[in-house]
């Protein structure tokens, strides 16, 4: 399943760049993360636990930043099993920065897979709340940034 959109974060772009790129700032933002820890400059480790299509998944896996010019965009691709449902999650997703006069417009787009358990739920469901999910998390970014000023 594949999405996009576009934010407008009301930070000039290279402080969004730092913000996107900070586990902490992730942790905060992502819908159910237990923990996110940087491990290298382009390696995160942590934990998603969320309820998906009724099922209570626990996702532990990795982000990797796989390209980058920084401050215009990145590429980076997240793995996460649970060993319970035997489900793994793989994502693919390029984020674009364009500065806008003391903001920065983002836009994303995100690749998703899933196989196992999760990949036999309905498609429709599933798709309606992976689509929440990224909107969630680039809502929450932006009113982190808001709540900061």
């Amino acid at each position: 399943m594949e999405f996009e959109g576009t934010e407008t974060v009301p930070v000039d772009r290279a402080a969004t760049w730092d913000l996107i790129t900070d586990p902490a700032v992730l942790a905060a933002c992502v819908m159910g993360a237990e923990e996110i820890a940087r491990v290298s400059e382009d390696r995160y480790e942590g934990e998603i636990r969320q309820r998906i299509t009724g099922i209570d998944v626990a996702l532990e896996g990795e982000v990797r930043i796989e390209e980058r010019d920084r401050p215009e965009w990145l590429r980076f691709t997240g793995t996460g099993t649970d060993s319970r449902t035997g489900s793994r999650m793989d994502a693919d997703v390029t984020v674009t920065l364009t500065d806008e006069g003391g903001s920065t417009e983002l836009a994303y787009d995100v690749a998703v897979t899933f196989t196992g358990r999760l990949a036999t739920m309905g498609s429709r469901v599933l798709r309606r709340q992976v689509r929440a999910n990224v909107e969630t998390y680039f809502e929450n970014l932006v009113d982190r940034v808001e709540a900061r000023a």
